[in-house]
């Protein structure tokens, strides 16, 4: 799939509106669908509309903030009917047209917004709520439970692509304290990619510094020693948008933008497995031209004493919690 935004939120008239840009630049859209719209006669002729304007789509269904809103080790059984139901639906006539679906692994909305508060600007403060909901029995148990899932998936011919923190790169290759930690299963699941938020926004937000195109491609470095080709990245965030994000910190304009772009580039992940959070305020910021066109050729960017330390810290809080863990 190209180069792609994602839409989240977005009315279904806005998104069609946006059909003839994307397709001219050669993009494609990750369109979140709430679980709610499942049968939607509309959703469904919207993406066939996509798929018509030349414009792949890769579904990102989203369910009820009640039930956790991203998908992720709570909300497993649920994730299952969900998927179920997509491909059921896009079975019969009328249904809708895609590929390819996101899996955006996150913690459940209300554990996000606790993290989120206890964590702001002194990441090593959440450590004792992380460590709380360590709970490897029940983790393993939701992790293949997803891994069953995207079997299904695969075997119905869906692309499965996972999206989540880029700090479960910072644990122990052959460890998922982390993940666990975060209610997040990833490792140990068949994705066909794998792809890192690495969203300059909620981070700067998070420890007070934004860190530009050297976090990018330090992540992005990791992701691909980790992952080979099935290793992706996303970048944000362009305008006032996102759920679970402040206001304020956000890329300044296209050349920062076109900066990260590099460096991910240059770091070993192509602009095909890349992703731009999002459509919404490309829109609202000067349109797609401005801040797509041209694409950026890869340029490595320079190294980062503060990105290596930001890692560190991410690093000793997997080892700490790996560690009480064991005792």
């Amino acid at each position: 799939m190209p180069l792609s935004l994602w839409a989240e939120s977005m009315d279904d008239a806005a998104v069609e509106a946006a059909l003839e840009p994307l397709a001219a630049s050669g993009l494609g859209i990750g369109l979140s669908l709430p679980s709610v719209r499942l049968g939607d006669a509309d959703f469904a002729r919207l993406t066939r509309k996509a798929a018509q304007a030349g414009v792949p789509v890769r579904l990102w269904p989203l369910l009820s903030k009640a039930h956790g809103y991203w998908l992720g080790e709570k909300n497993v059984a649920e994730v299952s009917d969900l998927m179920r139901a997509l491909t059921a639906w896009r079975a019969r006539r009328g249904g809708p047209e895609f590929r390819e679906v996101s899996f955006d692994l996150e913690p459940d909305f209300q554990y996000s917004e606790a993290l989120r508060t206890r964590a702001r600007g002194r990441p090593d403060r959440a450590l004792a709520l992380l460590r709380d909901n360590v709970t490897p029995t029940r983790f393993a148990k939701a992790r293949s439970s997803l891994a069953r899932t995207v079997q299904t998936l695969k075997r119905e011919g869906v692309f499965t692509h996972a999206v989540t923190y880029p700090v479960v790169l910072d644990q122990s290759e052959h460890d998922a304290t982390l993940e666990d930690a975060l209610s997040i299963p990833v490792s140990g699941i068949d994705w066909d990619e794998v792809s890192f938020m690495v969203y300059q926004t909620p981070i700067a937000q998070l420890v007070g510094t934004w860190f530009g195109p050297a976090l990018v491609q330090s992540y992005a470095r990791t992701a691909v020693q980790r992952f080979g080709d099935r290793a992706g990245i996303d970048l944000g965030v362009v305008g006032e948008h996102g759920e679970g994000i402040d206001a304020g910190e956000r890329y300044p304009g296209p050349h920062a933008l076109a900066e990260d772009l590099a460096a991910s580039q240059a770091a070993g992940i192509p602009l095909d497995r890349t992703r731009v959070y999002g459509l919404a305020g490309v829109l609202d910021g000067g349109g797609i031209a401005e801040w797509l066109e041209p694409r950026p050729a890869p340029v490595p960017a320079a190294e980062s004493r503060a990105v290596e330390g930001f890692r560190n810290v991410v690093r000793g809080i997997a080892t700490g919690l790996r560690v009480a863990r064991r005792g």
